[in-house]
This record gives structure tokens, sequence and C-alpha cells, in this order.
């Protein structure tokens, strides 16, 4: 939904022209809950807000589970709650990274079997973020530093930071490249991931059913 639902018509306008080839997404909010207040939406983490390109596997699964619920969330619990009322690291992060059983039962909570990622064993989930710098820093990449680092929330110090700026066509490697991991890594056929399949006609609200739900802060 972002950038139509940006509310800055001037960054809405900007990022609708530059991403008119490309999908990408809004780092703008993470969701807290605060003692005797609930769920509320703040700024990400340093203020780090950012548009990020991402690949077209990566879009279609996104705009599948999207389509496969009714909530403003991409990710949700196994009952469509958001992810911030449950224990993510035991229920959700260690059955992904060490592989479960399918879980029958009550239609809301099912799920295939799911088969263990072998390259994240024992890492805790932050260790993804460090995964995917370490991929765009791989010999053959060809992704300037300044296109990564602002990536992952981080500013490039210095001179370099002052003066560079991420063009579009560094943003278009960054796409080429990701999705030729991708294809490269599942045409071996190690892993696959499950794919949304059962999808409903109605699609999701959209982020504006965040701004009525859940109150924002700085």
């Amino acid at each position: 939904y972002w950038p139509a639902c940006d509310p800055d018509r001037d960054r809405r306008e900007e990022a609708a022209e530059r991403y008119k080839n490309l999908h990408a997404l809004r780092v703008q909010h993470q969701l807290y809950q605060v003692p005797k207040t609930g769920p509320v939406l703040a700024g990400p983490k340093y203020e780090s807000h950012r548009s990020l390109v991402i690949p077209p596997f990566l879009h279609e699964m996104h705009e599948a589970l999207l389509r496969s619920h009714s909530s403003p969330f991409v990710f949700t619990s196994m009952t469509g709650q958001p992810l911030v009322r449950v224990a993510f690291s035991e229920t959700y992060w260690r059955p992904i990274r060490d592989g479960a059983p399918a879980r029958e039962g009550r239609r809301d909570f099912r799920r295939p079997a799911l088969p263990a990622v072998e390259e994240m064993a024992g890492q805790d989930i932050y260790r993804l973020r460090h995964w995917h710098r370490e991929l765009l820093d791989e010999p053959g990449a060809d992704i300037a530093r300044v296109a990564k680092d602002p990536r992952l929330g981080h500013e490039l110090p210095g001179v370099e930071g002052v003066y560079s700026m991420v063009t579009l066509a560094m943003e278009e490697r960054i796409v080429e490249y990701l999705q030729g991991v991708w294809e490269k890594f599942t045409a071996s056929g190690v892993w696959l991931p499950p794919f949304p399949t059962s999808l409903p006609s109605e699609g999701s609200p959209g982020e504006s059913a965040l701004f009525s739900e859940y109150p924002i802060v700085d």
C-alpha cells in the first residue's frame, strides 16, 4: 500500500516515480506493547525511516500473504493477531529455524511441515539481518557501500556519507542480485518455502486501518 498511503505528499509522489518499475517497501513504523496502554505505533529504531527495494520473489510472497488474511500487517500470528502479543522466538522462529512437523487440528492453527534451515542452526533471528549484509558484501555482488548502509538503517560516516547518494541504478543492482541469489538457491532444490495457496476474494484493508486501531507515538 506504499507509497499511496504515505501522508507526505512530496515523498509519495517522488517514490511513485522512482519505484514505478521496482518493488519497494517503506520502513515507517514498529509496533510496541506499552504497559497499561497496549500496542502503539512508533518510529523505527533510531528513527531510521527508509525505503527498501525488494526482489520480485519477495514481493510475490508479501502480496500472497496480504491476500490470505484481512489484517493490515503482512505477518500475523496463527490466529490473525499482531505478533507483538506472542512469544515469537519460541512459537515461531524456532520451528521455522529448526523445522517442525505438520500441525493439524483447528483450522486457524494448521500449518504444513516445516523443513529445518540448516544454515541458521542455533542462531537468533537477528542473524538474518547480519546475513543479509554479508550477502550484499559477497564478491561479485558489486553493490556500493552507500547503497548497503542505509538499507540496514545505518548512516554512512565521514565525507563519503555527505557527498554520496543512492542512485536508482544501485537499487536496480540490489534487486537483480538478490533475485539471482534466490533463483540459484531454490534451483538447487535444497529448500523451498511453503507458499500461501488459499486466498480469499477480499483483500487486506490497507495501512489506513493501522492508524485507526493503534495510536502513533513519538
